[in-house]
């Protein structure tokens, strides 16, 4: 049994449904922070899964090589914002 485009999508709708979930649910700066990885996650897992259902023949390099740049963002995104949020509150 194998896993279908659909499926990859659900996952990475389910994904993104989850961390905005998180960002609009939780009160404090520093904790709606943390469902920003996971939106990027979801980013990164539909790129992957677009890129390897569509060259069934050749490499899904291109795929998985933005899913990384994505998951680089998204850390690079929230230490930024954790930074700032932090530097917010110390006055």
């Amino acid at each position: 049994m194998s896993a279908g485009l659909v499926s990859v999508l659900f996952v990475a709708a389910g994904l993104v449904a989850v961390g905005a979930f998180i960002s609009a649910w939780k009160k404090d700066l520093t904790a709606a922070l943390a469902g920003l990885p996971l939106m990027f996650a979801g980013a990164g897992v539909a790129f992957a899964g677009a890129s390897r259902f569509a060259t069934p023949g050749g490499p899904p390099a291109f795929g998985q090589e933005v899913a990384a740049l994505v998951a680089v963002a998204a850390l690079a995104l929230v230490a930024l914002a954790v930074g700032i949020a932090g530097r917010g509150t110390s006055r």
